[in-house]
C-alpha cells in the first residue's frame, strides 16, 4: 500500500497517467474504471470492474481479479520496477485534482442480517411478479409453485409505486436505513425514501438459515451485465451491497460450488443437491467458512464449461480450489459435454428433458 501523502502517487493520478478511462464514482472511496488487463467489454464501454480506491491507493479488477497498489500499476502498464516508476510519478504534476471531483455523500453502514431480512421479506411481499418474468423462469427449469417459494418478484419503475411502496414499509415501522438498494432523496426542501430500480425481477440470496441477505436484479434488457446487485452505493444514505455468499440447500457432506444465485436455485430445484452461490469468480471472500456452516466434506466447482476458453475464469478457479484444499476440503471439478448446456442449470435442464422423452 502507497504510504506517500502525495498527489502524484495516488491511485486516481496513476490511473490518468496510464490512459485508464475511469468512469464515474462509486462511493466515498471508490471509483469505477476500465480495466487495462481484462479489457472489460467492447460491448458496454461505458461499464468497467476496474474499482479505484483512493483511501487504500489501491486497485482490484472484479472480473479478471488482478489487483494491487498505485505504484505497483504503474510499473506493471509500464513495464518497469516499482522503483522506476516511483522516480517517474515524482518527476510528472499531479492531474487528479484538477480533472476530478470527489464528492462527500453521506453513506449508511449496512443492517444486520435479521433487519435486512424483515425488510426484504416485507418488501418482497408488496410486490408481484410480471407473467413474462413468470414464463422466464419456467423455462429456465423451475417450476411455478417453486418461483413463489424463491420469492422471485419483478423490479416496480414507476416513481409513484415506488415511493407508495417505501412510505408503507415505513408506516409498518420497518427501517429502511441501512438496507442496500433503499436511498434517500433530497427535492424541494423534501426528503423521502426510495429504492434503485431497473427492468429486471429481484433473486433473494439468503444464508444457511434461509435468511434473505440481499438480492440480485436480473435485467430483462440485452446488456452485457445481466445481473446486478440490489444497491444503492453513491446514493445520500445509501447502503452499498456486498457479494454475498448463497446458500440453496440444507447442510449436506457433499456441495456443488457454481456461479450466481439464480443458477444455483435452479441447479438445486433441478438435483436436490445442496449448493453454494458465488455472484463472481472472484467473489469467494468467507465461502470456506459457509461450508463448514454446511459441514460440507466434498465439494465439487461447477463453473460454466466456457471456462476451457477463459483464462481469466480459469486462473479464479485455481484460487478457489487452493483455498478449499488448504481449509481441509476434498475439492473435485464438475463437468458435462458443453453441447449439452453451457452452465449447470442448463444441463441439468437437458437431463430432465431426456428422462421425460
Amino acid at each position: 500500500m502507497s504510504n506517500y501523502n502525495d498527489p502524484r502517487l495516488s491511485i486516481l493520478n496513476v490511473a490518468q497517467k496510464s490512459k485508464i478511462m475511469i468512469l464515474r464514482q462509486v462511493s466515498n472511496e471508490e471509483f469505477m474504471a476500465r480495466c487495462p488487463f481484462c479489457g472489460d467489454s467492447e460491448k458496454s464501454p461505458q461499464h468497467g470492474h476496474l474499482m479505484l480506491n483512493i483511501t487504500k491507493d489501491a486497485y482490484h479488477c472484479t472480473r479478471c481479479g488482478e489487483k494491487g497498489y498505485a505504484i505497483g500499476l504503474y510499473a506493471r502498464l509500464h513495464r518497469i520496477n516499482n522503483s522506476e516508476a516511483f522516480k517517474e510519478l515524482m518527476n510528472m504534476a499531479p492531474e487528479t485534482v484538477s480533472k476530478i471531483e470527489i464528492k462527500k455523500i453521506p453513506q449508511s453502514p449496512v443492517a444486520n442480517i435479521n433487519e435486512r431480512d424483515k425488510v426484504y421479506r416485507a418488501f418482497l411481499d408488496k410486490l408481484t411478479l410480471k407473467g413474462e418474468h413468470l414464463q422466464n423462469l419456467i423455462r429456465r427449469g423451475l417450476s411455478w409453485e417453486e418461483t413463489g417459494r424463491n420469492l422471485y418478484k419483478s423490479v416496480p419503475t414507476s416513481p409513484q409505486e415506488r415511493l407508495r411502496i417505501c412510505n408503507e414499509l415505513l408506516q409498518e415501522g420497518l427501517n429502511l436505513k441501512g438496507i442496500p438498494g433503499f436511498f434517500q432523496v433530497q427535492k424541494e426542501n423534501q426528503t423521502y425514501w426510495d429504492f434503485y430500480s431497473n427492468n429486471g425481477f429481484f433473486i433473494p440470496v439468503r444464508d444457511i438459515q434461509g435468511r434473505i441477505q440481499g438480492m440480485q436484479i436480473r435485467l430483462d434488457d440485452d446488456h452485457e451485465r445481466k445481473y446486478v446487485w440490489f444497491s444503492s452505493r453513491g446514493k445520500l444514505s445509501g447502503t452499498s451491497a456486498h457479494a454475498w455468499i448463497g446458500v440453496h440447500g440444507v447442510p449436506a457432506k457433499t456441495v456443488l460450488v457454481t456461479e450466481g444465485p439464480l443458477k444455483a436455485d435452479i441447479a438445486h430445484f433441478l438435483s436436490r443437491y445442496t449448493f453454494v452461490s458465488v455472484a463472481g469468480v472472484n467473489a469467494i471472500k468467507g465461502i470456506e467458512q459457509v461450508l463448514k456452516e454446511l459441514d460440507a466434506k466434498r465439494i465439487f466447482i461447477a463453473y460454466d464449461m466456457d471456462l476451457k476458453n477463459n483464462k481469466n475464469v480459469q486462473k479464479a478457479k485455481e484460487r478457489l480450489e487452493k483455498k478449499l484444499v488448504q481449509a481441509g476440503f476434498e475439492v473435485h471439478d464438475k463437468t458435462w459435454d458443453e453441447r449439452l448446456g453451457k452452465g449447470i442449470d442448463d444441463y441439468l435442464v437437458w437431463k430432465k428433458r431426456q428422462k421425460v422423452v
